[in-house]
C-alpha cells in the first residue's frame, strides 16, 4: 500500500500538471488568435509605414506563444513522470520489503 505522504505529493504534482496543461491550451489558443491578426501590405492601406514594425510584432508575438504553449506543455508532461516514478518506486519498494519478512 502506497504511503499516504506519496499520494499527497503525486496528487499535488498531477494537479500542477493540470495546471500547466490548461496554461499551455490557453496559449494555443492565442497564438492562433494572433495569426488572425496577420494583413497583407494591400490592406494596411494608408498605414504603409508602420506595417514592417506591425508584422514583426505579430510574429514575435505568435512565435513567443507557440514557444510558451510547448514549454508549458514539456512541464506538464514532466510532473507526470515524476509523479509516476514516485508511484513506481514506492510499489516497487512495497513489494520488495513485503517479500523479506
Amino acid at each position: 500500500m502506497a504511503s499516504p505522504d506519496i499520494k499527497t505529493v503525486t496528487h499535488v504534482l498531477r494537479s500542477e500538471a493540470r495546471m500547466w496543461d490548461e496554461q499551455s491550451d490557453a496559449l494555443g489558443k492565442l497564438h492562433h488568435d494572433v495569426e488572425g491578426l496577420r494583413i497583407s501590405r494591400l490592406e494596411a492601406g494608408i498605414f504603409q509605414i508602420v506595417f514592417a514594425a506591425y508584422e514583426t510584432a505579430v510574429n514575435e508575438i505568435s512565435d513567443r506563444c507557440k514557444e510558451g504553449q510547448q514549454r508549458t506543455q514539456e512541464i506538464a508532461d514532466a510532473l507526470i513522470k515524476n509523479a509516476t516514478a514516485y508511484d513506481n518506486q514506492e510499489e516497487d519498494t512495497t513489494a520488495h520489503i513485503e517479500g523479506t519478512y
